[in-house]
């Protein structure tokens, strides 16, 4: 049984505030390597509030000189070597390791999180099933609790007492899949849909390389809202995964990039809510949003989309019926001007600012009552996106 064992401890709320990590790796069920520093939290979200401190004992003053996030996670992921990361309540430390990447406009490589608590629940009759109880009930040697070094140790010693206990050789013996990997909840609505979504793919789509992105269509409809566009998807969508998302803008012309360059003229923001209508002032949570604020302010023409938005285009609604917050008027003009988005210039008409589209026969494609257009069943993300929307 291998696996690195891991903890963060953040300076914040905001999970991305990583202020120090802690690693155990064990190897052939040893514990044979441990490690932990402290981290410099991703700038705008690095104030250190008085609830973490008195949690952890780390202050803003010990870490000006850490190393940033940028450099820890690369360290990270060399001392994992490439086995699965376990933690305590992982998906705290999962939420942590993605939110600080994200921040920090990074690419998170592929990897697989289990969760230490979830197996102590699992195997061990306990009123709670903290890290300290559980030691306690395991007779394990007493650490330091809300130390990283310490807690990674003492997790990674949880999951081999348990593992000798119930004689459980392997990961894929105590978990039967990582965490993320298993179905979402529905939502409290009650609407029936099927998510697609998840950790695992979230992550698995950061790993990829440029030259791996879903390349625009060379059959795609010139008159789509989204053709000859460039795409960047920030935050985690609830109706596919960013990989389908970009399959979808790729089905219709446009080009992906995981990052906001001189090139993009569509930000697409993932929240937690599906029917979030976003404007240009959701952006500066991350890396990625800022640099676009600052494209803006510079005179490109950034449509900035919410998933509700981008879902409509994507199935063909008329631009102008939407009418979402157009991110190039400024807040003091913004009752006075046309809030329609204005598509950055590509050399040929942009059909999202185009106020007349061609007839559903000129496309082949029928359209419903609703106004949206009938598309046929094709690629997995069409299937669904018909499936979230309602569609026949």
């Amino acid at each position: 049984m291998s696996f690195t064992a891991i903890d963060f401890e953040t300076a914040n709320s905001q999970r991305g505030s990583v202020c120090a990590v802690g690693l155990a790796k064990v190897v052939n069920g040893e514990i044979v390597e441990r490690a932990s520093w402290l981290i410099k939290p991703p700038d705008g979200i690095d104030h250190f509030e008085p609830r973490n401190v008195s949690i952890h004992g780390i202050r803003a003053q010990d870490v000006v000189t850490a190393r940033d996030w940028q450099a820890s996670l690369a360290s990270i992921f060399r001392f994992a070597d490439g086995g699965h990361f376990v933690a305590y309540n992982a998906r705290f430390d999962a939420s942590v390791m993605r939110a600080a990447t994200d921040a920090t406009g990074m690419d998170l490589p592929q990897h697989e999180f289990y969760c230490a608590l979830e197996l102590a629940q699992g195997h061990l009759d306990l009123p709670r099933h903290r890290l300290n109880d559980v030691t306690d009930h395991l007779n394990l040697p007493p650490f330091e609790h809300h130390e990283a070094g310490a807690d990674a140790i003492a997790c990674a010693s949880v999951v081999l007492a348990i593992a000798r206990m119930a004689q459980l050789q392997s990961i894929s013996e105590m978990w039967t899949t990582p965490l993320g990997a298993k179905k979402a909840k529905r939502p409290a609505s009650g609407k029936a849909r099927t998510p697609v979504g998840g950790q695992i793919n979230y992550t698995t789509e950061r790993s990829l390389r440029l030259a791996d992105l879903p390349q625009p269509s060379s059959s795609a409809d010139p008159q789509h809202p989204f053709f000859g566009h460039t795409f960047c998807f920030t935050g985690e969508l609830q109706s596919f995964s960013r990989l389908e998302a970009m399959a979808a803008v790729a089905g219709c012309g446009a080009t992906n990039r995981q990052g906001v360059t001189k090139k993009t003229s569509y930000v697409v923001i993932g929240q937690s809510d599906a029917t979030h209508s976003a404007s240009v002032g959701d952006l500066g949570v991350s890396n990625k949003e800022r640099k676009a604020l600052d494209y803006i302010s510079g005179g490109q023409q950034i449509t900035v989309l919410g998933e509700r938005e981008f879902m409509q285009l994507l199935t063909g609604a008329r631009a102008n019926d939407l009418v979402p917050p157009s991110p190039f008027v400024d807040s003091s003009d913004r009752h006075s001007a046309d809030l329609r988005p204005t598509p950055v210039s590509t050399g040929r008409p942009a059909s999202a600012a185009t106020a007349s589209r061609p007839a559903a026969t000129d496309t082949g494609l029928n359209v419903d009552q609703s106004g949206f257009e009938k598309l046929p069943e094709g690629p997995r993300w069409l299937v669904v996106l018909k499936r979230v929307l309602g569609l026949k």
